[in-house]
């Protein structure tokens, strides 16, 4: 398995669920990027940014499927003015690169009667931790190869550490590769050509798979370019 970004979370939670409804399934391994282990940290990492179309689509997707996380989401948007709920949904019609452009720059908790409030809602909480925390739903058992830009404005760095900390403390084999140059942008470019060298491995059985944890700290420079 392989996933960037909003990849990676479906990656990890594959991986982490894996024992629980997938035994019959053999990983050879598993590599994310761009990790981003708590969605409500990116949430306000990247409000009023280029990026900011990601949040409504981000919030509408994970609360589709609870009908009371859907209800609640609806009731709190403001039914008038600049920032209002028609406005709001009007991300269940874009692709993605016109969320960005419909949404850039705007803070997203304007759309909000109670602000920034709405993520703190119990009902909001509980959908996110469940379906958005990565690290707290079940171990690995295939190694992993992880790879992040020091510089991620979309997601800290330090939280994949943390991540892979906890990982590394219940056995979870990891590579993690912390690249000095880019961050979020940069690492979609800097990354795959060790991302695939190291699948290549993993598949074909000629690969080191680290018997532990093995964390380094790298410099690949294909891109340097700003997050935003």
């Amino acid at each position: 398995m392989w996933g960037y970004s909003g990849g990676a979370i479906a990656t990890v939670f594959a991986a982490e669920l894996a024992t629980q409804y997938a035994t019959e399934l053999s990983f050879a391994g598993a590599a994310i990027g761009g990790v981003v282990p708590n969605m409500t940290v990116v949430i306000h990492n990247i409000n009023s940014s280029p990026f900011t179309g990601n949040i409504p689509a981000g919030l509408v997707g994970v609360t589709n499927q609870y009908e009371d996380a859907s209800a609640f989401l609806l009731s709190s948007l403001k039914e008038s003015g600049p920032y209002n709920r028609t406005g709001f949904f009007k991300v269940k019609e874009y692709t993605i690169l016109e969320s960005w452009a419909a949404f850039a720059g705007q803070d997203i908790f304007e759309y909000f009667v109670n602000g920034i409030g709405v993520m703190y809602a119990p009902v909001m909480l509980k959908v996110l931790r469940s379906n958005t925390v990565m690290g707290y739903h079940g171990t690995p058992q295939m190694p992993m190869f992880v790879h992040q830009g020091v510089r991620d404005k979309f997601s800290d760095i330090s939280l994949t550490d943390a991540l892979v900390e906890r990982y590394c403390g219940i056995g979870v084999r990891v590579r993690y590769e912390r690249n000095s140059v880019g961050g979020h942008i940069a690492e979609i470019t800097n990354g795959p050509p060790r991302v695939q060298a190291w699948l290549a491995g993993v598949l074909e059985g000629t690969g080191e798979v680290e018997e532990g944890c093995d964390v380094r700290n790298v410099t690949v420079a294909i891109v340097d370019v700003p997050d935003f």
